[in-house]
């Protein structure tokens, strides 16, 4: 696949399903797929209802963050002084 027909399929799935998410294609286990990352719980079951397990060839994947960062989370992470 070149990068322009990442863009594509990237493009069309986007417009398919709406811009809330974010949409990645990377080689996985079943092969070529499509992620699709939602900010929330919510936000991931209502698109996993509208996505098939596979479009253009691609087996699709739709994820959301299970641990959101506390102020205390970000205390234990190491300053790094080139981290910008």
């Amino acid at each position: 696949m070149t990068p322009l027909e990442r863009d594509d399929l990237i493009l069309a799935a986007a417009l398919e399903w709406g811009s809330d998410a974010m949409y990645d294609i990377r080689i996985g286990t079943l092969g070529p797929t499509l992620y699709a990352d939602c900010l929330n719980k919510a936000e991931a079951s209502f698109l996993r209802k509208q996505i098939p397990i596979f479009w253009h060839d691609l087996y699709t994947v739709v994820r959301y963050p299970t641990h959101v960062l506390t102020r205390a989370d970000e205390a234990k992470i190491p300053y790094d002084p080139f981290l910008k």
